[in-house]
C-alpha cells in the first residue's frame, strides 16, 4: 500500500505543556515518533503541527532531509480550532481546552483558552 492509500502519521511537536491540555485527534508526540521503529511507520507520509505551523514546518523540513515524505499542516492546531473541529486530551477524551502558546495568537470563542 503506498502512502496515498494510507492515512498520515500526525506528529505533534509542541512542548509538553501544550500537549498536556489537548491535541489533534489521533496525533502522537515527536518524542513517540523519533522512538519508534525504523519499519513502524515506513510508507506512511508524516504531517506536522504545532500551534501556527512554524516549529512544525522545520521539523517537516528536518524528516524530509532524512528521506521522509513530510508536510507541514501550516494551519497546525489553531487552524483545526478556527475550522471547529474536535480536539482530545492525552487520554482520548473530548475537549475544547487548547494551549495557545502565546496568549496573542486568536483562539475561537468555543474553545476554553489554557496556559
Amino acid at each position: 500500500m503506498n502512502s496515498s492509500q494510507t492515512p498520515p502519521v500526525l506528529v505533534d511537536v509542541r512542548s509538553d505543556a501544550e500537549r498536556v491540555v489537548s491535541r489533534i485527534p489521533g496525533a502522537i508526540t515527536q518524542q513517540e515518533f523519533e522512538a519508534s521503529s525504523d519499519d513502524k511507520f515506513a510508507g506512511r507520509r508524516v504531517v506536522t503541527y504545532c500551534t501556527v505551523g512554524g516549529r512544525s514546518y522545520w521539523y517537516a523540513r528536518k524528516l524530509a532531509a532524512r528521506g521522509i515524505e513530510a508536510a507541514n499542516y501550516r494551519d497546525s492546531i489553531l487552524g483545526w480550532c478556527r475550522a471547529s473541529l474536535p480536539l482530545e486530551s492525552p487520554d482520548g477524551q473530548a475537549t475544547n481546552a487548547v494551549h495557545p502558546y502565546w496568549r496573542i495568537f486568536h483562539v475561537p470563542d468555543r474553545y476554553d483558552v489554557k496556559t
